[in-house]
């Protein structure tokens, strides 16, 4: 039985049928695990303390880096955009085409 994360990826998937596992436009299969890693993060970096507008500072491929710096494993960047929207962050494409996204997140430093 899928608990309630696992639900929430499920909508994230349907309700965004062009993001794959490189972003959106790409192609590739999201992983489960790499979804749940990018989660845990931010949840360790932002918890529940959001900003209230979107952050063009840092786009989710600069996110999904940081990601991969602090767990030591490689993370797509739609697996990331995938774990932000499930985890309930509001979201912004650029204007251009791109892969990418921005989303209502902190500034991020590195430790």
């Amino acid at each position: 039985m899928a608990n309630e994360f696992e639900i929430k990826v499920a909508e994230v998937k349907i309700n965004y049928p062009e993001l794959t596992q490189f972003g959106f436009g790409g192609e590739g299969e999201i992983r489960m695990e790499a979804v749940n890693l990018c989660a845990e993060w931010l949840l360790e970096h932002d918890g529940l303390d959001r900003r209230k507008t979107i952050n063009r500072s840092l786009s989710s491929y600069g996110l999904k880096h940081a990601v991969e710096r602090d767990k030591g494993i490689y993370v797509a960047n739609g697996e990331f955009i995938c774990a932000a929207l499930a985890l309930g962050y509001k979201m912004m494409r650029p204007k251009h085409k791109t892969a990418n996204a921005y989303f209502n997140t902190r500034n991020y430093s590195r430790k």
